[in-house]
């Protein structure tokens, strides 16, 4: 027996195309859990990450809810620092901010160096 297939429409093949690029943009970026190690140091008041060349200094630093967070610009070459919801511009120097209300285990990356990644861990707050 002989299948028969029909020709997809131009409407239908948009539809596909739009499924597949959402597929790949949800799984592409870090996103935050609500796990969080069971081993976590103290809480830092004021952090600051240091976004040096390839680098992020320290990669993993742990706060209380509602703190803000600072990436400072120290080294020489262009990078970002993007997870779920927020994100800086792409930049040499300067510094970006995020304050951190939810607890949990939030990732977040260099868009432009693969590897380059650090974590922000947030505890409730009392």
């Amino acid at each position: 027996m002989r299948a028969s297939f029909r020709p997809l429409t131009s409407a239908r093949l948009l539809v596909a195309a739009a499924v597949l690029l959402l597929a790949a943009g949800c799984a592409s970026g870090p996103t935050a859990s609500p796990d969080l190690p069971d081993d976590l140091g103290s809480p830092v008041a004021a952090p600051v990450v240091e976004v040096d060349d390839n680098v992020f200094v320290p990669a993993e630093v742990v706060v209380t809810a509602g703190t803000e967070v600072r990436w400072e610009w120290v080294g020489r070459a262009a990078h970002d620092v993007e997870g779920e919801g927020f994100a800086s511009d792409i930049q040499v120097e300067g510094t970006f901010s995020h304050t951190f209300d939810t607890a949990g285990t939030h990732p977040y990356i260099c868009t432009l160096h693969p590897g380059m990644d650090g974590t922000v861990y947030v505890v409730p707050s009392d």
